[in-house]
């Protein structure tokens, strides 16, 4: 891809990664508070974490309610940013590269020169959260932007990338060079994880949030369960990247905004077909003068071509897109991954009886708390508008459209519905069972109570004898009528499916 010396304005541009994750939803206000106590280690009375506000400028109303609820609300979100001072702890301050098997990138995190919000985390009371890194390569080279938003994202050593970090420890003053150490964050194993062999930036992001768990004063112990699951690609997080570029060549313009679609690094996609370059591609959204909006399941982008070097375009826009354009990111990836895991619950436990590991009270129970997530969901999660502005509420509904929201939304509720409807048939079958069994007893037993009572002529005494031989005729058929009805009902319950009842049971304890 010849770029004919287009750059990368560094202070504009930028890329966030996020790690989605989901949790019990009743454990929302435990975490809530252990996140806000955990402290920095050694550092006393240091919190990791300083409490944030969602962006509120351009919210409908409700939704602002929702993201930031106020004291007459229980809470709903949360949104911290990791404490300046925890950066040193964490290495956030060291020199990093990203090793690809294409290109060794230095990069940097947060913000340009200051590392404001250089990790951001946020929980959603309906069991989502999102730990959101904000790194950059220290390039304003286009193709190392492109090698480095395709290979940071992956944790765990995919594609064969890792991370290496060094720490400056002095100078010296005979080569006038900075004296440096490899690095790595104590708490992602330290110096000692070189040794293992290569190193992940997923180590940072596993113990980051273990350590964020964990009550004040305590450490984190290296095998200690996570309270989270992942949701998303195994190992991988998404992005949303804003690229100004300048002096780009305009008939580049349509395959930089392919590469940025489908997160292709330098050397890959260069020979798309002619149908996935048009302007009318729905993944681009126009936003001004050779600038879009480009949208994928795996992530969004925002490409500004040779944008206009005024306030608005240069200081104004670009704080636009690391705020409000990023929530409606957020919120649209909440509401999908809300759905996915609802849609995952329901599969887990959705079993035949012979697969079945709950009873059946147990598995209503289940199933009820499912429907009750999802209503609070559709309450409070699931919105059609966020914001006012027409070009937020035309990304927003195009993030809708992308994760496809909607049909996740109507397969979901349809699940949950017949889920509950089946839930109550069984009920009432069972009902209608237990009544058809005590009517049997009853009435097998009081027909022949009524039958042999009209044959007996000697009076009940007040005094009665436990002799067998004197025991009056009344009481001999009052106890041969409950035998009778037990009889009868044991029988009944027996043709109701008591038989496949005592089977499964045999099934189970063999098993055991």
């Amino acid at each position: 891809m010849n770029l004919n010396g287009a750059k990368a304005d560094q202070n504009g541009s930028f890329i966030y990664f996020v790690y989605p994750f989901i949790f019990e939803t009743k454990d929302f206000k435990t975490l809530k508070s252990a996140i806000s106590q955990a402290q920095i280690p050694a550092k006393e009375n240091q919190f990791l974490w300083e409490s944030q506000s969602f962006p509120k400028n351009d919210l409908l109303f409700h939704v602002a309610n929702y993201l930031n609820p106020t004291d007459n609300h229980p809470p709903t979100a949360s949104l911290w940013k990791l404490n300046e001072v925890a950066r040193d702890i964490f290495g956030f301050r060291a020199q990093w590269q990203l090793i690809t098997p294409i290109s060794e990138i230095p990069f940097t995190f947060g913000e340009a020169g200051e590392g404001n919000k250089a990790v951001q985390l946020a929980l959603f009371q309906i069991g989502v959260g999102f730990l959101t890194v904000r790194v950059q390569p220290d390039s304003d080279n286009i193709n190392e932007w492109l090698n480095f938003l395709h290979y940071f994202r992956f944790l765990r050593g995919q594609q064969g990338t890792h991370v290496k970090a060094e720490r400056r420890i002095g100078f010296n003053p005979d080569t006038k060079q900075p004296q440096l150490e490899p690095f790595f964050p104590e708490l992602a194993g330290g110096q000692a994880q070189y040794q293992k062999g290569k190193v992940y930036f997923g180590e940072v992001v596993t113990n980051l949030l273990k350590k964020s768990a964990l009550p004040p004063n305590s450490l984190p112990e290296p095998t200690s369960k996570q309270w989270w699951s992942e949701v998303f690609v195994p190992g991988q997080m998404l992005s949303f990247t804003a690229l100004f570029a300048d002096h780009l060549p305009v008939d580049e313009t349509q395959l930089l905004l392919y590469k940025l679609q489908n997160l292709f690094h330098q050397q890959q996609g260069n020979n798309p077909a002619p149908e996935d370059l048009g302007f009318n591609n729905p993944a681009w959204l126009p936003y001004a003068s050779r600038q879009w909006f480009i949208f994928s399941l795996e992530g969004g982008s925002f490409l500004a071509a040779d944008a206009p070097k005024t306030e608005f375009f240069r200081q104004t826009l670009p704080s636009h897109l690391r705020d409000q354009y990023f929530l409606l990111f957020l919120i649209a990836l909440h509401q999908r991954f809300t759905l996915m895991m609802l849609s995952s619950k329901v599969a887990l436990n959705w079993l035949t009886d012979h697969e079945k590991k709950h009873s059946n009270g147990q598995r209503e129970q289940v199933f009820e708390e499912i429907r009750n997530q999802l209503l609070v969901f559709t309450a409070r999660g699931y919105f059609t508008q966020v914001m006012q502005r027409e070009h937020h509420h035309r990304c927003y509904r195009q993030w809708h459209q992308v994760f496809q929201i909607q049909e996740l939304y109507q397969e979901v509720n349809d699940e949950v519905r017949d889920m509950y409807e089946y839930t109550l048939m069984q009920q009432t079958r069972r009902l209608e069972t237990t009544i058809q069994v005590i009517g049997v007893a009853v009435g097998i037993g009081g027909i022949i109570a009524s039958s042999i009572a009209n044959y007996i002529q000697q009076p009940l005494s007040l005094n009665p004898t436990w002799k067998i031989d004197t025991i009056h005729p009344a009481v001999l058929i009052l106890l041969l009528s409950v035998a009778a009805g037990v009889a009868a009902g044991v029988l009944t319950w027996l043709g109701t499916g008591g038989w496949n009842w005592i089977l499964n049971r045999i099934k189970q304890r063999d098993k055991k």
